[in-house]
């Protein structure tokens, strides 16, 4: 039996702190989510059959009293991921989340405890977000529970063996049940700060050693620019080749266009504008490419040498030149 509810609603509700009780610390990230209620005994199954009946009519009274007599069984099971890096207010919200879902799909009739039926979504739910949020990388679900299964079975298989156990014989513990073996290998375990020193005597870190933007920008080709290349590239162009590239891919301007447009704007047809695109594209390839890679270093080959018309030759004989350049 699903029903339809409003999250936020809830968890304005859950969230809410008791502050006529005495004993309501706003500074304890689990007794902000217990009230008076909370603080009840959970409800027996004749309760629990009775509150559904009338969440069934309409009762928002009736959800709200199912769910925070449940917050303690939400609170035992966070607390057993305390020791993660993910702050525990956090993990009672996502907890509560999994119990809300959980009372969604259940099905009173069927004689099931709701807190038996609900731990699972609590449990899950906090692991997902645990995977998400204790690491600078978000690993999937899937993956970071075969990490934590991983784990374990070499931590067991350390103390069985008295070594660290080969790959070999962790794989045959695992099974082969599990196709996630690439997935959680490659997974990141751990990050590297840029500022943490690379050593214990040592004040260098990995940032020192990465390549500064000075000489990033002073080793591309010595001098000159990404713009000064391609305004070397698109001077073997024709002048119509030019005008279209330019409105084509926005270069020199704010924005780039259709071929509809250029059309309009040259008083041609837009076949003529495809035309003169890939003419235009098939010549910067000749002068630009080699070996199937972009190397610049063609266009100083080109540029040494006196080639009168340059505008007026085809792709295959800039390419031609090109290869043949000294």
């Amino acid at each position: 039996m699903i029903f339809k509810i409003q999250h936020l609603v809830l968890f304005t509700v859950m969230t809410k702190s008791d502050s006529t009780s005495p004993s309501s610390n706003n500074l304890d990230p689990i007794g902000r989510f217990i009230s008076d209620r909370s603080r009840m005994a959970p409800p027996t199954k004749e309760e629990c059959d009775e509150l559904f009946i009338k969440m069934s009519e309409g009762s928002d009274e009736a959800r709200k009293e199912l769910i925070e007599r449940h917050v303690r069984l939400v609170a035992s099971i966070a607390l057993k991921f305390r020791q993660t890096c993910v702050p525990m207010e956090d993990i009672m919200a996502e907890g509560i989340h999994g119990l809300v879902v959980a009372m969604d799909k259940f099905d009173h009739t069927r004689g099931i405890k709701l807190s038996t039926y609900a731990a699972w979504w609590i449990r899950q739910r906090i692991q997902r977000l645990i995977g998400k949020m204790s690491s600078a990388v978000a690993v999937p679900h899937d993956v970071s529970q075969g990490k934590r299964k991983e784990n374990l079975v070499r931590t067991q298989l350390q103390v069985d063996l008295g070594r660290n156990p080969t790959e070999d014989e962790v794989n045959d513990v695992l099974g082969k049940d599990r196709n996630l073996s690439n997935r959680v290998k490659f997974a990141p375990a751990s990050t590297l700060s840029l500022d943490e020193p690379l050593g214990e005597d040592s004040n260098q870190t990995l940032a020192d050693m990465m390549t500064a933007e000075e000489e990033v920008n002073q080793s591309y080709r010595e001098d000159g620019s990404l713009s000064d290349d391609m305004s070397v590239a698109l001077s073997f162009l024709d002048q119509r080749e030019r005008k279209v590239l330019a409105m084509r891919f926005g270069i020199g301007q704010d924005d780039s266009m259709k071929l509809d447009e250029i059309a309009d704007v040259l008083n041609v047809s837009g076949e003529r504008v495809r035309q003169l695109e890939a003419l235009g594209l098939r010549k910067l390839r000749a002068v630009l490419m080699q070996s199937g890679k972009l190397d610049f270093r063609q266009l100083d080959k080109l540029v040494g040498k006196d080639l009168r018309g340059k505008t007026k030759m085809s792709p295959l004989e800039l390419s031609l030149i090109s290869d043949t350049a000294a």
